[in-house]
């Protein structure tokens, strides 16, 4: 009897396993990312903030610094008390804009078109509990908060690896894009810029020999940059905001005041280790050989299905406790929270770590397994700078 009990639990395990890894692929793959690109992102909502007192409530409740004045947007995060992130986020200042001003209704008590107000891109996933969050901490500060309607306003990326821009040049009225609602995205060099545009303002960004792609190309190339975003990505309530690279990718301001979750953040910062972060990895099959950079193959047919909450990463051998936790797949490329000094040759505390140049790491899926490789970023050893020219 005890037998056939476990048989059971191991067949009803197994067939759980199947339900959320399988090496078999279920979609095709996406094309290698072009040179020059849009894409629209279908998978970010906006939050219109509008009244005096947003620019003083966003500075109390984001990672990073709000400007007065300031049109051009900025990466970000919110964190709760614990210093865990909600959600990363870009926030754009809008009130520069036109076609905004002229969608806004006035009536008694309402804000007028001269306040401030901005747009805050976060993941559809989390909308709605931003959007809860924000507004249990608002208690009486005047200004409005909504989700914008998704077929009114629109969020895009571009990029063009043959330009550069420097991001934090400031605008001035006479400029040609000062009324536009955007930015460079700076989180890693290579990633262009985000563009918010109103319903059929598509025509207005588009720019000659920039090629229309899809949302899975343009989360490709985030993933081969090694960018995470969202919450499959960066899990709420649950990550850090250095193990999710958001110190690296200018999202946090460590020289601005008092906002929520900055103690440990702050602490992190000037006195902690950071001993894991969300790199880039590549999977592959055994016997095939250790790869040793970071190459996309959309002709692979490794495909995972990583359930929330990621998949534990640990050695082919089994030795020692979990050492990461992979978080997304596309083709044979993907993410994974990785422990720095077990999975790469990064050395935090001046003593070698217990990694060696053949060690080899894998994933559960279906009945086997898949093999995964860790590569760190090259941007990850230049500290973010201010003014510097980053690559679109």
């Amino acid at each position: 009897m005890l037998a056939h009990y476990r048989r059971r639990i191991c067949s009803q395990y197994l067939s759980l396993l199947r339900q959320n890894y399988s090496t078999k692929p279920e979609q095709i793959p996406p094309p290698h990312p072009p040179a020059a690109g849009i894409a629209k992102l279908t998978n970010r909502r906006l939050i219109a903030l509008h009244g005096q007192d947003a620019p003083g409530f966003l500075q109390g409740v984001v990672t990073n610094n709000i400007r007065p004045g300031e049109t051009r947007g900025f990466y970000s995060a919110f964190l709760n008390a614990q210093g865990r992130v909600l959600a990363d986020v870009f926030i754009y200042p809008s009130a520069q804009n036109p076609h905004y001003r002229s969608t806004l209704t006035l009536t008694p008590g309402s804000p007028q078109p001269d306040e401030p107000s901005y747009f805050i891109e976060v993941s559809s996933d989390t909308v709605d509990s931003l959007l809860a969050h924000i507004r249990r901490h608002k208690l009486r500060a005047k200004f409005s908060a909504r989700i914008l309607d998704p077929t009114d306003w629109s969020v895009y990326s571009v990029w063009n690896e043959n330009q550069k821009w420097t991001p934090f040049r400031a605008l001035e009225p006479g400029d040609k894009a000062y009324h536009d609602i955007g930015c460079v995205d700076v989180r890693a060099p290579g990633m262009g810029k985000r563009v918010v545009v109103a319903r059929e303002g598509l025509d207005a960004i588009m720019d000659g020999g920039v090629e229309e792609t899809t949302l899975e190309v343009q989360t490709l190339r985030r993933i081969l940059h090694g960018v995470p975003e969202g919450p499959l990505e960066i899990l709420p309530t649950i990550a850090l905001p250095h193990e999710s690279n958001i110190d690296y990718m200018s999202g946090i301001d460590f020289r601005k005041g008092c906002y929520v979750g900055q103690e440990l953040t702050i602490r992190t910062h000037h006195t902690g280790i950071v001993r894991k972060r969300i790199l880039p990895i590549q999977l592959y099959l055994s016997p095939s050989p250790l790869p040793q950079t970071l190459t996309y193959n959309p002709e692979s047919k490794i495909s995972i299905q990583v359930p929330e909450g990621g998949i534990n990463i640990s050695r082919v051998d089994g030795q020692g406790r979990s050492k990461g936790k992979f978080l997304r797949a596309v083709g044979n490329v993907g993410l994974a929270l990785c422990r720095l000094e077990s999975m790469t040759d990064t050395v935090l505390t001046g003593e070698i770590g217990g990694w060696s140049a053949g060690d080899e790491f894998k994933v559960l899926a279906g009945e086997g397994e898949v093999r995964v490789k860790a590569f760190v970023p090259k941007w990850h050893y230049r500290a973010p700078a201010v003014g510097k020219s980053v690559s679109m």
